[in-house]
């Protein structure tokens, strides 16, 4: 999993329980297991935002894929695993079409 986090952009509690695929129930007690590491971060149990750093070891931690809308889409431009991924696909393209 390769996600490009958008490093301005804090994010809900209920929207990355909506990307995970759990109630917000369950990511909340998800959460209260990472109580420590949240604390180090600074953040707060009643937060309803999450800042980003806090976003990045959850998504990473938990296995969440960022929705490309909440991705910094230059970063991911820039990677050299966008680039060899879009080569891929074309390479595929061609093939196909030359059946």
């Amino acid at each position: 999993m390769v996600n490009f986090y958008d490093k301005h952009r804090f994010i809900s509690k209920s929207e990355l329980a909506r990307l995970a695929g759990v109630s917000l129930r369950t990511f909340s007690r998800y959460l209260a297991t990472r109580r420590p590491v949240l604390d180090a971060m600074g953040i707060s149990p009643k937060a309803q935002k999450l800042p980003p750093q806090a976003v990045r070891y959850i998504c990473e931690d938990y296995c969440i894929d960022l929705s490309p809308e909440l991705q910094d889409q230059e970063a991911l431009k820039k990677s050299p695993l966008y680039q060899n991924f879009l080569r891929m696909l074309d390479t595929v393209g061609q093939r196909l079409s030359n059946k």
